[in-house]
């Protein structure tokens, strides 16, 4: 072979190499950063979506011990409370009261007299009265916004104001087994009685002390 040819020859292979050089660094320098790219971009969701799992864990566990704090809250009672049945949605109490024929005084409510029984409910609730009596003599049941300390006069009306009444039936009451019902609605933030309106029955001691005002729930205490 001539001398020519065998330098043409090593130019071409040279050329070869160089062409395969330059196209292997094109291929790493294009190749390298897309796939760091995935990789970082994966790594970033991932940990994006950590951080919002455990962010939503927080939030609903807040969530739940705040919720459960106030349900516990809500039914917190004084010492010797009993919480009354109501209506929530309503805004609405549901209070059942009459007349005991086996109390000591027959002029009573529920069993107790002179204010003994104490009933609280939260301001501007309504109340669904129910009231029954076994007795033969006539009882009946009345609101009063009262402006003495406790009834002293034959007249309820005399000692406050009624502002609500069921089975007065023009003073003779219900009797023998008898009962009825009646709503007194929002009632506002006040101290009331709850007494009988037959004469001389809440002089007698036939009452008990009602408190409309800042409470949860509504309850009662004997």
């Amino acid at each position: 072979m001539k001398a020519w040819q065998i330098g043409l020859v090593i130019i071409i292979i040279a050329l070869i190499g160089i062409s395969l050089f330059v196209i292997s660094r094109h291929t790493t320098q294009t190749l390298t950063p897309s796939n760091m790219s995935v990789k970082v971009s994966n790594t970033f969701t991932n940990t994006t979506k950590m951080q919002n799992t455990t962010n939503m864990v927080n939030n609903t566990s807040t969530k739940q011990i705040t919720n459960n704090t106030t349900n516990e809250t809500k039914q917190v009672l004084p010492p010797g409370a009993v919480k009354l049945n109501y209506d929530a949605q309503n805004y609405t109490v549901f209070i059942y009261l009459y007349a005991s024929p086996t109390a000591p005084n027959f002029l009573d409510y529920n069993g107790t007299t002179n204010g003994e029984m104490k009933i609280y409910i939260p301001a501007n609730w309504s109340i669904l009265f129910t009231f029954y009596n076994p007795e033969p003599t006539g009882h009946a049941l009345a609101v009063v916004q009262n402006n003495t300390p406790i009834p002293n006069q034959l007249v309820l009306s005399q000692d406050g104001k009624v502002i609500f009444e069921i089975g007065y039936n023009n003073g003779n009451g219900i009797s023998g087994g008898t009962s009825v019902s009646g709503l007194l609605k929002d009632l506002p933030r006040g101290y009331y009685w709850i007494a009988c309106p037959i004469p001389g029955h809440a002089e007698s001691g036939m009452w008990i002390d009602l408190y409309s005002g800042n409470f949860t729930v509504p309850y009662e205490i004997t």
